[in-house]
């Protein structure tokens, strides 16, 4: 049964779980669920809570066993930096049907043991299955809650979570007990599909995490990054420790690799930065760092990009993240869009002032709603620049004719999914001439859901 990613998705199909898959003629049929999303107000300052992300079923669990996986997330590769040994005691957090489980428990042997923790008693007996299967030892399920995973306190060397911390709908109770069940000396390794590149765009936007937002909601639960792996073709590879307050004096631990945002690490003088044009869907940064270590710099979503000639204004669409690890400049590419629809496609010699995204809410406020999306790429670009430009240029139906007619969707579809973004964004279009013009396009549709969206905003 297909499930909708968020409010205003283009409709789709499943194969897996996790994964979206849109045919060409399923482009014209569009659901609306506007209670998935937080409707924003033009006034909100601070990102939207993120929502937790449904949990997959157990009746799934051939999809985490598919033979694709290797080649996709090479969990080989990524258990190697981890370094696991004989000895260790770990957890699998989301062990799913084992299938880390099981390759952590080869690498503990003989005398380790991994603790496979799941909330759905039927994945630990599939699970449990394939451990008699195959003969191993050491593995103990465990049925966890929502909010703990039921980890015997201080014991626990390393900790795996792979594409499920975004599914936990304590997140604040769940990274406690976590911090609790680890020896002072003990790690966590997060497995989480990328937002910043788009390479992970083919798994479903909830189901997806920036290092922005992972930082966020980690670093005041009390861990420390201490690595951060990029090596993985889809998935960024997080390696955190207890933060310095909570572990016994005397304990050795890594050295923490310092987090900034970027306005913050400029602010502080800790990197030089210059911005330039690179079409129509990027920007360019080249950034130095000031200061010998190493630091991971984040850039949030609505970050806008100022021209400084005639060139169109730019806005991030994505979070974005960089680690500097060497002296000189280094270049920074950018998810982005053009805000100006009749101004030129910046080029590389166009320049940018770079400005926080606060300076810009509305804009900054459409842009958090697509990043927390998931559209068809072949029409996702097309409705983002439809509806930035009802906002920061007040856009009408004939201004935006001949760009809609870019989609493989009648117009007047595409204007209107534009439009009823724009309005879940907290952006009140009855006061845009996009509103004015409706008679125009709202008659045409098809969808009685996309119809409904117009219908409610005439009756408040």
């Amino acid at each position: 049964m297909p499930r909708i990613n968020k409010a205003l998705s283009v409709s789709v199909t499943e194969s897996a779980p996790h994964r979206q898959m849109v045919s060409l003629s399923s482009l014209l049929c569009f659901v609306l669920v506007i209670t998935c999303i937080p409707k924003l107000t033009s006034a909100q300052e601070e990102p939207p809570q993120r929502i937790p992300a449904e949990f997959m079923s157990y009746l799934g669990a051939d999809w985490l066993e598919r033979p694709s996986r290797i080649s996709e997330e090479r969990p080989d590769e990524m258990l190697a930096a981890m370094g696991l040994k004989n000895g260790d005691i770990v957890a699998d957090i989301g062990a799913g049907s084992g299938f880390h489980t099981r390759r952590m428990a080869r690498l503990v042997a003989p005398t380790g043991q991994v603790f496979a923790v799941d909330i759905q008693p039927e994945m630990l007996e599939i699970l449990e299955g394939r451990v008699e299967d195959e003969g191993l030892t050491g593995i103990v399920p465990v049925l966890g809650e929502f909010d703990d995973p039921k980890l015997p306190d201080n014991q626990i060397d390393w900790i795996l979570l792979v594409d499920v911390y975004h599914e936990f709908a304590n997140p604040d109770l769940m990274l406690a007990k976590m911090r609790q069940a680890l020896k002072d000396s003990g790690k966590v390794a997060l497995v989480e599909y990328r937002v910043e590149d788009g390479t992970g765009d083919h798994i479903k936007a909830d189901h997806r995490m920036s290092v922005h937002q992972v930082l966020s909601e980690w670093t005041p639960a009390g861990f420390e990054l201490i690595e951060l792996h990029e090596f993985l073709p889809s998935q960024h590879l997080f390696i955190f420790q207890k933060a310095v307050s909570d572990r016994t004096t005397g304990v050795s631990a890594q050295s923490a690799i310092p987090s900034y945002s970027l306005f913050e690490a400029i602010s502080e003088g800790h990197v030089e930065v210059t911005a330039s044009g690179q079409g129509a869907e990027a920007v360019n940064l080249t950034i130095q760092r000031m200061r010998s270590d190493p630091m991971v710099i984040t850039l949030p979503v609505g970050t806008y990009f100022k021209a400084l000639g005639s060139s169109s204004d730019m806005i991030a669409r994505r979070d974005g993240v960089i680690t500097l690890e060497e002296d000189g400049p280094q270049p920074w590419a950018l998810l982005a869009r053009t805000v100006n629809r009749n101004r030129p496609v910046p080029v590389a010699e166009d320049g940018f002032d770079i400005h926080q995204a606060d300076e810009q809410p509305s804009l900054r406020n459409v842009m958090w709603q697509f990043q927390g999306m998931s559209l068809h790429p072949m029409i996702g670009s097309v409705i983002e620049e439809l509806a930035l430009w009802i906002v920061s240029e007040n856009a009408g139906y004939d201004d935006l004719v001949a760009h809609a007619s870019r989609v493989p969707i009648p117009v007047e579809q595409a204007i209107a999914l534009a439009a009823a973004y724009t309005d879940s964004a907290g952006i009140d279009i009855t006061q845009k001439q996009i509103w004015a013009d409706r008679d125009k396009f709202v008659p045409a549709l098809t969808d009685e859901a996309l119809k409904k969206v117009f219908e409610a905003r005439n009756l408040s």
